[in-house]
Formats: structure tokens, C-alpha cells, sequence
């Protein structure tokens, strides 16, 4: 006995003396020798972000306790290795199958999606034949094996189970093809779904005699499936599945002597091929059949039950997705074995019902009407009594259904109705306690439409689970359901607010343990009642608009997930501080304020979310949350340092960007388990080295724009590389760093890369990060001081599609195969650098190519006809601003997705090319600043998709053409400074509806605007210097929202209507150097945003209004045009830049858009205005430039002027002006400019001090009562005249004066003087000259007051 004892001692010993924490040492061993290929070996799934899993490591050192490793309870050795989708390296790789080989016991390998795409040479799964005897499952599907991989696992003889799905086998000859697995004589299960094999397949399966299941769903079977001259041996085969083929017909696979291989098939899966109703004679051998799926077939019509009825042991059928309106007879099938039936999506009317009263063991059933009105008559069933599950659907109006009538159905537990109107009456007696089995309640775009009682509502007291979706309810349709004492899970969505469920009769349900009522449109506060809900675990209120704050919470203390998001909820978060059970807390977009101290008692919570609300303070509350694995705090108003986070090590995903955070960043290097981190628009001082991080191994995701980026001074100390590998990097802005951190020379799995608007000085591009990421599909370095040539890679790089290294100082020529080596670019900005030489012709290589910018550089040359060709894809093409010549697209062109084409600022010469007429969905056309000639081709105007015209500064010439209804999408139009001639187009009418920017400048267009132009949403008009004549058009009469009208240099003549009142926005009034005539109307007075006027050179007369309100604008973004682009991947857009001609300081400059913002003035020169100066100051206190010149007023100069302490320019010269010059002009500190000259002002001229310093007696002259140094005239004082004598008589005294003496020597003094002049003129030729040039001086000013105070007829002779 002692012995049998110490025996059974000594067994257990040796099976422990290999164990280590609960499993075989050497098995521990191997499996971390699998884990460089397999990295979440010891990790278990937690989530996903990004459409990425996301893994959490496994606590236990115990490898058979891991959630990928299943051991034997007994012996502790590995059986069971799950390994689906736990490699990271996502590229193609080779797999050593031999690391295997000391999992001795193993009975299961999974691989799924490890984009493993074959073995090592010699070490494939042959290896694993001798000693894995026990191998029965191995799941290779979603890899990239092919078919060499086919031998090998033919030598895996004790394999039941093989799963090769989702690989890339394709058709091929039996000898190297999946015939080779006929070897394996245990194999049960085979799949072989998602390949292109074909339907020789089948053939190539004739040899596996033991298979039970087989699938082969989309593999690309077609047509006829006919083996009858194989020797196919499928006696065992239980299960079938050919779904998502093209087969139309089985041909002999089950007729006959052929169906007697298949008397076993209990499952046969047909589902998403072509099958008519003939399929059904097909499967009449079938006896043994049990499941039989024909959904999504082309079934149509009533199907005869006769071959049906033969299937007698079928208890499943699924016939939906066909066109099945019936069964022939109606009431002739007979399948009393049948549990489950799913006829929906077909056209059945309600006729179906009666047709399946036979079906007595029915147990689910599902069914669709189509053609049917009135009430549904549920007594046509009444024979199912056996029915547990009913699904009904109705996809017209007008279906009606009475849940009353559920009452003949005692076993019914779940219901599911869709598209009905839900009618209840008073319930019969004999109904009214017979839904004690509902369990499920499901109703999806129904109508409740009828109020009920609690008296006479539906007796639902079993009810546990009702869902709500896209309903029309009564306000109390809580008791149309009756009392739902039992209910336990409440869902209701996407209901209006106004017929959404009561929420005080929802507190009625006090069981309730899920309650969700989300996108309902819910307003108002939430009811104290909620805190009667005390069994709630689970309760989501997102996307509503409740508000107020959630004091009514703070009792459901058993709550375990908490979804508030997307309300309007304000105040503090103080009531939640007692649901210690939270896991999930949501209070994403809402109102909430304050501090949040009250999370810090929910220490249960993963899954934090507080984004997109107003909360301050620090984040000191989240130390607590040590079990956190999701933190959201973004978009609110957190401040000061993150240290409290460094205790959340379970942390998967942080997120607290755009926040006013500071501090040291490297209180997260603790967050070891951390993938996704993001804190972009913070006031974090990152190095650029990310040094801080290195040891977070897990971390994928990593976004730090819009903090302050600088250099690591220890990063040359430092040569470690980091634990990470990153597939996602942004540090957009801000920070120079020197060169490129060394940490992403050690990244090889990047995909998404954003450096931009970070100084390097580097003077290359860095290429290397092309060679080394070879999934890399997005990089960004814009703006990041980059120099040097570019260069791409050595070899083809198969996935970049985004590619920006826009506002660099790249130079050189770009390379010559670029297109090439990045053949899979869809986006590629290169715009302003320095690139020079020609485009490369291997663009046209690119063609998913859709947007392409190499504007603002200085390439020359032509376009590439191979690009033209070849970039068949491109929707965007800016070429603009370089030194491209030659005609445009000469050659063949393919360009016909253009959307975009963006040619301005070049070289190019010949015509508007007529291949553009190709482009139907161009939207915008920029050929301006070009050397382009001939006319405007029609076929422009055809362009329905038209938005931007612009053909400016060309040399283009003739006719404007005829505006088409088909071009009434445009909103710019610019042609100015070309050579255009004639009448304006009465066509130009289509255009009124979306006109906002029409520019015909600088052209010789006559005639008058045609009177149907009245454009309603148009912005600016540039019409000047043409040949327009006729009075002011009405055109503008209504256009509200114009800001600049610019008619200058015109033959334009009459008043200035008073319509101009009506034009609320108008900033820039230019009517320079035209024929108007009559006086300046007082209603510009209403303008209130007018900043420049000038109507100069007109014949304007009376007096200057008074009211006039002119002033700087100061910002620019009202009276931009701003075209936005209209592709979602480029942020450029179309202003076209036009200049406004304005006098300043007596000389003429052309202000364009960004400096007129900052301009304000007023021009009333050269007309014939009388009357004294008067402005409210308080209108014109913003003024810079006055130029009231060249007129005839008169009265002082108005002192209330040095009081416009901006004004730089102010000209009154050539008027009648009196009185003194005001002293106080001294303190106008900007002023540049002053002319009063050739008036009649008095008074010593002021002193030259601060800006007055600047003038000279040019600015005084004319002026013949000013005395002074500058006008060289002494202002002595005058005596005190005597008071005169009286008259006597009429004769006059003259005092001490006699006039006669004073005559004859005046004349006498008169001549000496003359004969002086003239001897030292003639003697000193300097002096003869100086005289000259004052004599021509005079003569101008005798030629300026005759025009000024004349008629021009009169000037001209023409009386």
C-alpha cells in the first residue's frame, strides 16, 4: 500500500517539476519566443479606436490563465493557442512554423489576420506533422497565403479542421492545388470561402470521402454546377455552403445517382446567387435536409409547394431578399417539421398568413407585406400555436395592426413589427390576460395613433424588453402597453420630442435595469422621478435636448454606465459623486461647469468622456481613477499641470487636446499601456525628441499640434531608440527643433506623418522616411524652412496617397521619375518653393492622382502631354504663377475630371484651348495674367458646373460672347485688361441669379448696361476705364449687398439716382473722370460702411452734404469674394485680386483688396461745387485723404478739421476759400500732404512746426492776402485807420492824398520798372530764364481758372 502511495507521489512530482507559475517552463519559453512576430501573445482584447484593437496585458504571470492560451487543466500543457489578429507588424511576412514544435499537446492554432503570406523556406507546417499529433484545428483565414502553402499543410494528417479563408489561392491544375489536401483523410471541416478558385474546384474535391462541412462561398462559382463525370465521394457531407456566387443552376450535383452522395446534407447554404424557382427541383433527393438558405436569390412569384413538400425534414427555410409574392396552392405546404421560417423582403400580400396556418411547430417566423392595406388579420395564423418569435414588416402605407390580436398566440415571447399603424380598441374579454409569455417588444417606424386608458391598454405585465425606434407615439402610450411592472430594458430613438416617451410614466417602471432614450428631441429638465428608477445599471439620454442640471441622478446608485452626451446640461457635476458602481461615464458635448471634483469617488470607471463642456481647474480629481483605460478631456477650459494622470498606468486612450494645460509632459512616460494620445492645442513645451515617451511601447497614435515644440539639448546624449512604433504622428506648429529628431529614423510603421510649420534646418528632403515606412500613406511638412533638392525614393512606394511640402525652400528641378516612384499619389502640393526646370512628363504615371499644386515656383517649359493624358483622375491642377510657356494643352488631353484649373501668372500664349470644353464639371477657370489671344470661345458659356471665370490681363479680343442659361452658376467673372470691344450682351441677364464679382475693366466696351442686369447677390463691379455711355442703369437699384462699384473713366452722364441709398453694404463709390451732373445726393448720407468715394472730374455742382459717413473698414473679410474650393482635400480657394485707382497726395495709385481695408477717403475734385465746407465731425473722424480741389467753394477753412487726427492727405487748393489757415493744423500728426493753395485765404501762414515743418510756400501759393516767410510777405502791423471826415455836399474827401500826383507817379514808377525788367533780363540770361518759366506758371493758372469756372463747350469753342 505504501508503495501504490509513494508511486503517486513520485507521478505528481515529475508532472510539477515542470511548471512554473501553472504552466510547462519550456512551453512559457516558446511562447515568448513567438511573440516578436505574434505581439499580443500575452494581451487580451479591450476595445477598439480608430477602427484599431486596442489589447490590455494580461496581469497573471500565469501563461494558462492568459485569454490566448488555453492549457490542459490536469497536465498544465498548451492545447489551445489563439492568435487571430495578433501581429502588429501589418506587412506581408514569413511565418517559422517550427516555433510550434514544443507545444506537444497543441489541438488548436488560430491565425487569423496576421497578413502572414507564407512560410520559411524548410520551416513550413510539414514540420509540425511528427511530433503535433494531437493538431486537429488550424485557422490560417484572412492571411496572404497562395497556393505554394498547399503542400505543407498536406502532411498535417490528424488535422479535423482547416480554415483558409480570406487568402489568395486562385484557380490552378490539381497537382499543385487544393487537390493535395485530399491527403488529409480525419479532415471534417473545410473552408475555403473568399478565394478565386472557380468551379473546377469541385473536381479538385472528389478524394476528401470524411468532409461533413464545406464551404465555399465567394470563390467566383458560376453559372452550372455539374460534377456529373467527377468521382466526388461526399457521403459524409452534413453541411454546404456555396453563398455569394454566381451559380444559376445545380445542374445533376443533387439529381439522381448524384443526390444519393449527398443523403446525408442536412445544411445547404445557397444564399446570394441566381436561382430562379427551378431550384427547388433540384433539391427534391434531399430528404435528409434540415436548413435550407435560398435569401437574396432571384425567386419571383408563387412557388409550387410540391418539391418543396418533399424536403420533409426541413426545419429551417429562409426565402428573403427574393420577389416570392405566394405558394401555389396557397395553403399546400406541408412542412410539419419546420421551426424556422424567414420570408421577409419579398411582395407577399396578407393573403401569405392563411398560406402558413399549416405550420403547426412553428417557432419563429418572419414575413413581409408589400402589397397590402387595412388591418393585418392575425387570426389567419391562429394555428401556430407553438410560435415563440414573430417578425412582421410592412413596406407601404396604409398596414395596420392591433396588438390586442397577439392574444391568440400564448407562447409568443418576441415581436418584432416594422412600418405598421398600430390601432388599439377596447380589448375582448377573452384577450385581455393572455400575454403573460411577451418577453421582447420591437417596433421600428410604426405609428401609435390611438389613445388609450389604463383601463384599456394592453396587459404587457411580462414584458421585459421594449425598443422604440423612429416612431410616431400618443402622449401616453406607455399605458397603451398597460403596466410594465416586469420591464427591465427600455430603448426609444430617433422620435420626435413631441410624441417621445413621458419620462414621468417611464419612472413608473421601477425594474428597469436599461433605460436608453436617445436622439428624441427631449427638452426641459429631467424629472425628480428618475430617482425612483433605483434598479437602473445602464442609462443613456444622448442627443436630446434636455438642460438644467442632473441633481435627479445622484440616487441610481446601482448604475454601472452613464451616457448624457450631446444635451445641454449646465451647472455643476456634484450629483454624481455617489455612483461609486460607474464603469462608463459620458458627459461629452453639453454645458457643464466648474470643477470636476466629484469624479474622484468613482473609482470603478474605464471609460471617461467630460470632452466638449466648459470645466476648469486642475485635473487632480482623476488620480483616483487607477482603473481608467479611456480618458476624453478635451475642449474645455482645463488648466495648470497633468501629474495626476501619471497614476492611470490602464490608460489606452487620452485625448486632452484643445484645453489651456501646461506643465511638464512627462508625467505621462508612466502610461505604459497608453495607444492613443492626444493633447494638440495645449501649452505643453514638448521635445521634439519625444523622449518622454520612449518606454510607452503600445503607443500608435500620437497628436501634439498647436504646442510649443522645441529642441531636446540631450537627445545627442541619448542614442536609445524608443519602445514605440508609431503608426500616426502630428506635431504641427510651432518651434524650431534643428534637425529631425532621431527617434523617427528608428519608425517603420508609420502611416500618417504631420510635421508642418516646425523649423528644421535641414537642407534635404527626408526621403528616408519614405524608405524606412513603407505603409506610410500621409505626410505633411508644410512651411517647415525645408531647402535643398527633393528627392524620392529608391524604389516604388506602393501607398503613399498624401504628399505637402507647400511654403518650403525646395529647389532645383523636382525629379524627373516622380511619378514613377509614387505611382499611388492622390494628393501632391509642391506650391510655393523654388522648384525650376520642367514638369516631369511621369505625372502622367499617377493616375489616382486628383489634386496637383505646383504653383508660386519657377518652372518653365510646357505642360506634358503624358500628364495631360495620364492623369485621368485629376480634379485639381494648379500650375499658377510660374514661367510656363507655350500653348495650353496643345496635345491629346484627358483631363476631363477637372474641377479646378488654375494656369494664372505664366507665359502661356496661343488660344483658350477648345479640349476644356471636354471638362463638364469644371467650377473654376483661372487663365489670367497669360499672354493668351483670339476671342472668348463660345463653348464657355455651355459650362453648367461654372462657378469662377478668369481671363483678366490677356490679350484676348473681339465681341463679349453670348452668356447661355447653361452659365447662370456663375458667380466671378473677371476679363479686365484685355481688348474687348463692342456692346454689352443683353445675355449677360442669366447671370443675375448667382452673380457676385463681374470685372470687364480696361477694355473698350461701349454702349449702356442692359436694362435687365440687375444682379441681386453681386459684391463688385469693375467697369471702369471702357467706353460706357447713358445715365447711370438701374442695374444696381436692388443689389443690397454690393460692396464696390467702380465706373470710372466712362462717358456716364446725368444724376446720381437716388437709389444709392439702397445699396446698405456699399464701401467704395468710384465715379472718377465721367459726365455726371446735377448735385451730390443727400442719400449717400445713408451709407453708413462707405471708406472710399471719389466723384471727381465730373460736373457736379451745389454744396457738399453735410451727413456724409466715410471710414476705414479695418478688416477685410466682408468685402472679400471668397470662392471656396470645392474639394474636401485642398484648402485653397479663388479670390480674383482687382486694384481700385485712388488719387493720394495729388498723384493716382492702384489699392488693392488687403490696403483698402485700411484706407478711408473722400474725392469731390475738379467739379463745380459751391458753398461753404461743412462735415459733422463724428462722421469723417476715421478719414485719411480730402480732396476737395478744382471747385469753387467758398467760407474759412473749417477748424473742426484738426480734429481728424488720421487724415494724411488734404488738398483745397483752387477754390475760394477765406479767412486764416487754422493754427490748430499743427497737431495733425500723419499729415503728408497739404494744398491750399490758389485761394483767397488771409492771415500769416503757420508756423513750421511738427508736420507743418514738412510743406513749402508750393502749398500757399495763390494766395494773395497770406503774408509770412513762405509766401515772402512781412506781416507788420497795421496803423489804426483815422476816423474820416463827414462829407460836405457830395464831395468826396481824400484826405492828406492827392490822387492826382498819386496817379502820374504810379504810372511813372509803373514804366521804370518795366524798363528795369527788361535791361537785366536781357543783360543776365539766368534771370530771362527764371522769368519765362514764371510767365508759363501764370498762364497754367489762367488755363485752370477758366476751366474751373467756365463751361467746357465754352473751353473748347463750341458755343
Amino acid at each position: 500500500m505504501e508503495s501504490k502511495w509513494l508511486a503517486m507521489v513520485l507521478v505528481v512530482l515529475s508532472l510539477g517539476s515542470g511548471l512554473c507559475d501553472g504552466c510547462l517552463e519550456e512551453e512559457r519559453f516558446a511562447l515568448f519566443q513567438l511573440k516578436p512576430f505574434f505581439e499580443f501573445i500575452d494581451y487580451k482584447f479591450q476595445d477598439l479606436i480608430n477602427d484599431d484593437f486596442v489589447y490590455e496585458k494580461e496581469s497573471s504571470s500565469n501563461c494558462c490563465e492568459w485569454e490566448r492560451v488555453e492549457c490542459n487543466p490536469i497536465t498544465r500543457r498548451v492545447t489551445h493557442l489563439f492568435l487571430n489578429y495578433s501581429s502588429n507588424m501589418e506587412i506581408d511576412w514569413y511565418l517559422n512554423a517550427s516555433l510550434f514544435l514544443p507545444f506537444e499537446k497543441l489541438q488548436s492554432i488560430f491565425l487569423r489576420g496576421n497578413f502572414i503570406t507564407g512560410c520559411v523556406a524548410n520551416q513550413g507546417f510539414e514540420r509540425l506533422s511528427s511530433k503535433l499529433d494531437k493538431l486537429e484545428n488550424l485557422d490560417l483565414s484572412n492571411n496572404h497565403f497562395n497556393n505554394s502553402i498547399l503542400a505543407s499543410l498536406s502532411e498535417l494528417s490528424s488535422l479535423k479542421s482547416l480554415n483558409l479563408a480570406g487568402n489568395v489561392f486562385t484557380r490552378s491544375n490539381p497537382t499543385n492545388g487544393i487537390e493535395m489536401l485530399s491527403k488529409l483523410n480525419n479532415l471534417e471541416t473545410l473552408d475555403l470561402s473568399f478565394n478565386r478558385l472557380g468551379n473546377n474546384i469541385l473536381s479538385q474535391l472528389d478524394g476528401f470521402a470524411s468532409l461533413k462541412s464545406l464551404r465555399l462561398e465567394y470563390c467566383e462559382l458560376k453559372r452550372t454546377l455539374d460534377i456529373q463525370e467527377s468521382n466526388n465521394n461526399w457521403m459524409n457531407l452534413k453541411e454546404l455552403y456555396l453563398g455569394g456566387n454566381e451559380i444559376k443552376s445545380l445542374g445533376s450535383l443533387f439529381h439522381e445517382k448524384e443526390g444519393m452522395k449527398f443523403n446525408k446534407l442536412e445544411v445547404l447554404s445557397l444564399n446570394g446567387n441566381l436561382f430562379n424557382n427551378s431550384v427547388f427541383s433540384s433539391l427534391v433527393e434531399l430528404s435528409n435536409l434540415k436548413s435550407l438558405d435560398l435569401s437574396g436569390n432571384q425567386l419571383e412569384g408563387a412557388i409550387y409547394t410540391k418539391d418543396l413538400n418533399a424536403l420533409s425534414n426541413l426545419e429551417e427555410l429562409i426565402l428573403s431578399g427574393n420577389e416570392v409574392n405566394g405558394f401555389i396552392p396557397s395553403q399546400g405546404l406541408r412542412l410539419m417539421n419546420l421551426k424556422h421560417l424567414d420570408l421577409s423582403g419579398n411582395g407577399f400580400n396578407n393573403s401569405i398568413l392563411s398560406s402558413l396556418a399549416t405550420l403547426s411547430n412553428l417557432k419563429t417566423l418572419s414575413v413581409g407585406v408589400y402589397l397590402f392595406n387595412g388591418l393585418t388579420d392575425m387570426k389567419d395564423l391562429y394555428g401556430l400555436s407553438n410560435l415563440e418569435e414573430l417578425y412582421m414588416a410592412c413596406t407601404t402605407d396604409g398596414c395596420s395592426f392591433s396588438l390586442q390580436s397577439l392574444g391568440l398566440f400564448p407562447t409568443l415571447k418576441s415581436l418584432s413589427l416594422l412600418g405598421f399603424n398600430i390601432n388599439e380598441t377596447t380589448m375582448p374579454s377573452y384577450s385581455r390576460n393572455n400575454f403573460t409569455s411577451l418577453k421582447r417588444l420591437k417596433l421600428l417606424y410604426c405609428n401609435v395613433n390611438k389613445n388609450l386608458t389604463r383601463q384599456e391598454g394592453l396587459n404587457l405585465r411580462s414584458l421585459e424588453e421594449l425598443e422604440l425606434s423612429y416612431l410616431s407615439l400618443p402622449s401616453n402610450f406607455i399605458q397603451v402597453f398597460g403596466p410594465l411592472i416586469s420591464l427591465k430594458k427600455l430603448t426609444a430613438s430617433d422620435i420626435d420630442g413631441n410624441n417621445s416617451p413621458p419620462m414621468h410614466d417611464v419612472c413608473e417602471s421601477t425594474n428597469l435595469q436599461e433605460l436608453g432614450i436617445n436622439g428624441c428631441n427631449l427638452k426641459g429638465s429631467l424629472p425628480m422621478c428618475f430617482s425612483n428608477l433605483t434598479s437602473l445599471k445602464m442609462l443613456s439620454l444622448s442627443y436630446n435636448q434636455f438642460s438644467g442640471n442632473i441633481s435627479a441622478l445622484q440616487s441610481l446608485t446601482l448604475l454601472e454606465s452613464l451616457d448624457i452626451s450631446s444635451n445641454q446640461f449646465s451647472g455643476n457635476i456634484s450629483a454624481i459623486q455617489s455612483l461609486t458602481l460607474l464603469a462608463s461615464l459620458d458627459l461629452s458635448s453639453n454645458q457643464f461647469s466648474g470643477n470636476i471634483l466629484a469624479i474622484q469617488s468613482l473609482t470603478l470607471l474605464e471609460s471617461l468622456d467630460l470632452s466638449s463642456n466648459k470645466f476648469s481647474g486642475t485635473t487632480s480629481a482623476i488620480q483616483s481613477l487607477t482603473l481608467l483605460a479611456s480618458l476624453d478631456l478635451s475642449f474645455n477650459q482645463f488648466s495648470g499641470n497633468i501629474s495626476a494622470i501619471q497614476s492611470l498606468t490602464l490608460l489606452a486612450s487620452l485625448d486632452l487636446s484643445f484645453n489651456q494645460l501646461s506643465g511638464n509632459i512627462s508625467a505621462l512616460e508612466s502610461l505604459t499601456s497608453l495607444q492613443l494620445l492626444d493633447v494638440s492645442n495645449n501649452k505643453f513645451h514638448i521635445p521634439s525628441s519625444l523622449r518622454p515617451f520612449f518606454n510607452l511601447s503600445k503607443l500608435k497614435y500620437f497628436h501634439a499640434d498647436n504646442n510649443t515644440i522645441h529642441a531636446d539639448d540631450h537627445e545627442m546624449s541619448h542614442s536609445s531608440a524608443p519602445r514605440f512604433r508609431l503608426s500616426s504622428i502630428s506635431l504641427s506648429c510651432c518651434g524650431s527643433v534643428g534637425s529631425f529628431p532621431k527617434f523617427l529614423y528608428h519608425q517603420s510603421e508609420l502611416q500618417h506623418v504631420d510635421l508642418s510649420n516646425i523649423y528644421f534646418k535641414v537642407d534635404r528632403f527626408p526621403f528616408w522616411l519614405l524608405e524606412n515606412n513603407t505603409m506610410l500613406v500621409t505626410l505633411n511638412l508644410v512651411n517647415c524652412s525645408l531647402s535643398g533638392p527633393f528627392q524620392v525614393t529608391s524604389r516604388v512606394h506602393s501607398t503613399l496617397s498624401y504628399l505637402n511640402i507647400s511654403n518650403n525652400a525646395f529647389g532645383g528641378n523636382i525629379p524627373a521619375r516622380i511619378g514613377a516612384h509614387l505611382p499611388f499619389l492622390v494628393y501632391l502640393n509642391m506650391s510655393k518653393n523654388y522648384f525650376n526646370g520642367s514638369i516631369p512628363s511621369s505625372f502622367g504615371d499617377t493616375s489616382s492622382l486628383q489634386i496637383l499644386d505646383l504653383s508660386n515656383n519657377q518652372l518653365s517649359g510646357e505642360i506634358p502631354e503624358h500628364m495631360a493624358m495620364g492623369c485621368s483622375s485629376l480634379q485639381f491642377l494648379g500650375l499658377s504663377n510660374n514661367k510656363l510657356q507655350g500653348s495650353i494643352f496643345s496635345g491629346n488631353f484627358n483631363l476631363t475630371s477637372l474641377l479646378e484649373l488654375e494656369l494664372n501668372g505664366n507665359n502661356f500664349t496661343g488660344m483658350i484651348p477648345n479640349v476644356l470644353a471636354n471638362c463638364s464639371y469644371l467650377y473654376i477657370l483661372d487663365l489670367s495674367n497669360n499672354s493668351i489671344y483670339g476671342e472668348v470661345p463660345s463653348w464657355i458659356w455651355n459650362m453648367s458646373e461654372l462657378a469662377a471665370l478668369d481671363v483678366s490681363r490677356n490679350q484676348l479680343f473681339g465681341r463679349l460672347p453670348q452668356w447661355r442659361g447653361s452659365a447662370s452658376n456663375l458667380e466671378q467673372v473677371a476679363m479686365a485688361d484685355n481688348q474687348l470691344e463692342g456692346l454689352i450682351p443683353r445675355a449677360i441677364c442669366s447671370l443675375n441669379l448667382k452673380l457676385q464679382f463681374l470685372d470687364l475693366s480696361m477694355n473698350s466696351l461701349s454702349g449702356t448696361l442692359p436694362s435687365c442686369f440687375k444682379p441681386g447677390s453681386v459684391r463688385e463691379v469693375h467697369l471702369f476705364k471702357n467706353k460706357l455711355q447713358g445715365a447711370l442703369p438701374n442695374a444696381f437699384h436692388d443689389s443690397c449687398l454690393l460692396v464696390t462699384l467702380d465706373l470710372s473713366y466712362n462717358h456716364l452722364k446725368g444724376n446720381i439716382p437716388n437709389w444709392v441709398s439702397n445699396l446698405s453694404e456699399l464701401s467704395y463709390l468710384l465715379l472718377r473722370r465721367n459726365h455726371f451732373e446735377g448735385e451730390i445726393p443727400i442719400q449717400l448720407c445713408k451709407l453708413d460702411r462707405l471708406s472710399l468715394i471719389d466723384l471727381s472730374q465730373n460736373n457736379l455742382s451745389g454744396g457738399i452734404p453735410y451727413c456724409l459717413k466715410v471710414s476705414a473698414l479695418n478688416y477685410a473679410i466682408e468685402q472679400n469674394i471668397w470662392l471656396r474650393s470645392s474639394l474636401d482635400d485642398i484648402n485653397s480657394s479663388m479670390s480674383i485680386e482687382v486694384s481700385i485707382e485712388y488719387t493720394v497726395k495729388s498723384r493716382s495709385y492702384n489699392y488693392k483688396r488687403r490696403m483698402l481695408q485700411y484706407m478711408s477717403g473722400i474725392d469731390l475734385s475738379s467739379n463745380k461745387l459751391t458753398g461753404e465746407i461743412s462735415f459733422e465731425t463724428r462722421n469723417i473722424m476715421k478719414l485719411f485723404t480730402l480732396n476737395l480741389s478744382h471747385n469753387s467753394l467758398t467760407g474759412p477753412i473749417p477748424q473742426v478739421f484738426s480734429n481728424l487726427k488720421d487724415l494724411e492727405s488734404l488738398d483745397l487748393s483752387y477754390n475760394n476759400l477765406t479767412g486764416n489757415i487754422p493754427v490748430e493744423f499743427g497737431g495733425l500728426h500723419f499729415l503728408q500732404y497739404f494744398n491750399v493753395s490758389y485761394n483767397n485765404l488771409s492771415g500769416k501762414t503757420p508756423e513750421r512746426i511738427r508736420q507743418l515743418g514738412t510743406f513749402d510756400e508750393s502749398c500757399y501759393v495763390g494766395n494773395p492776402f497770406l503774408c509770412g516767410s513762405l509766401v515772402g510777405k512781412n506781416c507788420s502791423p497795421v496803423a489804426t485807420p483815422l476816423t474820416p471826415k463827414a462829407l460836405v455836399g457830395n464831395k468826396e474827401d481824400h484826405g492828406f492824398i492827392d490822387m492826382d500826383a498819386f496817379y502820374a507817379s504810379f504810372f511813372a514808377c509803373y514804366v521804370v520798372v518795366l524798363l528795369c525788367i527788361t535791361a537785366v533780363l536781357y543783360i543776365n540770361p539766368y534771370w530771362r530764364q527764371a522769368w519765362f518759366y514764371y510767365i508759363q506758371m501764370a498762364v497754367d493758372s489762367c488755363y485752370y481758372f477758366v476751366v474751373d469756372n467756365f463751361p467746357i463747350n465754352f473751353c473748347s469753342g463750341n458755343m
